[in-house]
């Protein structure tokens, strides 16, 4: 990978290109620390590939008795490799041979052969680990990689739609979540279809395209249809005195995705506009009232003051903004509120500050500067970070910014950082499944959405 710094000057046409109307809606998150604590780890039992022995398992743990969960120190991208690109395995420890196999699941053929290089710790999660490639074979199919001193990984899939399917799988899904009945559970709801919003605005026609292989009964749910059903849902739990819970932050996300939501979706019902917007004025209304004093209850009431100015022009929530954002000074894009927040504000229709767009975009290359040092020094994944949150944050904003000025580098991250996601990470843990159903945060699947459009569509363009 290129250093970063040859892309600045690219960077900061960004710069150039957002201030000179301030209103250009190709603008996408930090992934806020506010909620929970990330993705959810997956049963290794429901994961594909691990044949049951018996029922040893389970009877002896009606006995109370608990045995260790056996994982594979072979590591694969279980929700396939995508024809033409890079194919990585990554084996876990000293003891694994070395060569590997590539094995076709259906007749248990070896098709490819490799060399395992020899390994070397990892400096982020501190394991020995090896980097397989088997990049050069690209038969479509099923398979597994085998070696004879520790088995096998899971089985995987090579195709030339491995992303295009993932990312069908992730639409059709996207609120088939446990709704939270919790002022968390707002927050993590609103910021998902905030980003889902920011993506079908910024990529409209991919999704477009994503629903011409539906069905009729899928497309009657398509992702319109489960963002009204979102969006209602929670108006519905909207507290008589407009707040959500009596909670501040939930109530600033529930203001803010209702603004977002009113002009958005209001051509879709009759009613869903003069509904959306009374919720979110009652929400204000009731933020108003409270003290706002913590740092996060500022935050959080700029990204409702925000977003209501995006959506009305009014100069009271202007005000409010300009002010939040000039006394914050840097920083623009550390946490959730704030970074959708800017986004909200950046891409108002008129009425911004230029030179505060301007200072606020430099603020964000730094930041994507940052991340592009720290995916420098990562040599075996590739993603500068071994937690999921932070990959998935890093990724939301490299993909923020390859949308407007695309770059093979970033594309090439954001890839790397789908197949973190996907297995090849220092637990060999799926978060996301082979079928992209296995993550449960509303936002994280918005940004995975978002993402995986941009790199998508820039995996050709750029190759082309």
């Amino acid at each position: 990978m290129k250093k970063c710094k040859y892309y600045v000057c690219c960077i900061i046409l960004i710069a150039m290109f957002v201030t000179s109307s301030c209103g250009n809606h190709k603008n996408t998150q930090q992934s806020d620390t506010h909620q929970g604590s990330g993705a959810e780890t997956p049963d290794i039992a429901q994961q594909p590939g691990l044949a049951e022995k018996g029922n040893h398992g389970s009877v002896l743990a009606s006995y109370g008795v608990v045995l260790p969960v056996s994982r594979p120190s072979i590591y694969v991208d279980v929700a396939g490799y995508a024809s033409g690109r890079e194919k990585k395995v990554i084996f876990a420890g000293d003891r694994h041979g070395q060569t590997f196999d590539v094995v076709r699941s259906s007749d248990g053929e070896v098709v490819y052969t490799g060399i395992i290089p020899r390994g070397e710790v990892d400096p982020l999660s501190g394991q020995v680990l090896s980097v397989g490639d088997f990049t050069v074979f690209d038969e479509a199919g099923t398979y597994y990689i085998h070696t004879d001193i520790v088995g096998q990984s899971y089985p995987f899939v090579i195709a030339e739609d491995i992303y295009e399917n993932l990312f069908l799988s992730m639409l059709k899904n996207f609120s088939d979540s446990n709704m939270q009945e919790s002022p968390e559970g707002v927050c993590d709801m609103s910021f998902g279809m905030h980003e889902v919003m920011y993506a079908l605005q910024c990529n409209g026609a991919l999704f477009e395209a994503a629903y011409q292989h539906l069905d009729q009964g899928e497309q009657d749910q398509q992702l319109v249809t489960q963002l009204l059903y979102m969006g209602k849902w929670l108006s519905s739990r909207q507290k008589s005195d407009g707040s959500m819970y009596g909670d501040y932050n939930a109530t600033a996300a529930f203001c803010g995705i209702m603004a977002m939501s009113r002009d958005m979706f209001g051509r879709y019902e009759a009613n869903v506009s003069r509904e959306y917007q009374q919720a979110a004025d009652a929400a204000w209304s009731w933020l108003e009232q409270q003290p706002c004093e913590t740092d996060s209850e500022k935050m959080a009431r700029f990204y409702a003051a925000a977003q209501l100015f995006k959506a009305e022009g009014s100069a009271e929530y202007k005000t409010i903004a300009e002010q939040f954002l000039r006394e914050k000074t840097q920083d623009y894009s550390s946490e959730g509120f704030v970074f959708y927040g800017v986004l909200a504000y950046i891409s108002a229709a008129k009425g911004t500050d230029r030179d505060l767009c301007t200072y606020i975009m430099r603020d964000m290359v730094d930041r994507v500067e940052a991340i592009c040092e720290e995916v420098e020094q990562d040599g075996i994944f590739g993603t500068g970070t071994r937690t999921v949150e932070e990959s998935i944050s890093n990724m939301l904003h490299l993909s923020f910014v390859n949308y407007m000025t695309p770059s093979k580098e970033y594309t090439v991250f954001i890839e790397n950082t789908i197949k973190y996601m996907g297995g090849l990470n220092e637990g060999g843990i799926s978060y996301i499944g082979a079928d992209g159903t296995q993550m449960q945060r509303f936002e994280w699947k918005g940004i995975m959405l978002f993402s995986m459009s941009d790199m998508i569509g820039n995996i050709t363009q750029l190759e082309e």
